[in-house]
């Protein structure tokens, strides 16, 4: 990842953490029922709230008060992907880029990280040029009909 690329996605994960900051200290529980900022957001990601979908996935991606598990994280981050979330779609892409929580695969990375581009995302089209520049033109075209193909899930 380059610098510029780097640079834009600390600056998106600082953002993150200074609106966490906002919030009532997350204890460090290690069982996830005891975490009241979890429970506040889990019943409306369940109900497919697509923001509380990736507040709930950063949280299981970054440990803030849960078990630190990138698994939980994607499945959420995926699910407010599918609505079409520009968030959630560049973490998920950015997971599938470096295979946390996913098995890495550069096709459905480039998708998403594509999907989340074109709704204007800086720091998805920067990761988007640098999973390009890893892939086969097999790859490549595979990932071209994935995004023109895609339709959202709401």
């Amino acid at each position: 990842m380059g610098r510029t690329a780097k640079g834009l996605y600390a600056s998106f994960i600082l953002g993150i953490v200074c609106a966490l900051c906002l919030l009532p200290a997350p204890s460090m529980a290690t069982d996830d029922d005891d975490n009241a900022v979890l429970r506040e957001n889990l019943l409306p990601a369940q109900q497919g709230d697509a923001k509380a979908q990736v507040f709930v996935g950063y949280l299981y991606e970054t440990g803030q008060g849960v078990r630190q598990d990138y698994a939980k994280a994607a499945k959420w981050y995926e699910k407010a992907a599918w609505q079409g979330n520009a968030t959630a779609q560049m973490q998920l892409g950015d997971m599938y880029l470096k295979g946390k929580g996913v098995p890495q695969n550069y096709v459905m990375a480039y998708m998403w990280l594509e999907l989340a581009s074109l709704q204007g995302s800086t720091q998805a089209s920067t990761l988007r040029k640098d999973v390009s520049s890893r892939m086969t033109p097999v790859q490549l075209a595979e990932a071209k009909k994935l995004v023109r193909n895609w339709k959202a899930k709401k």
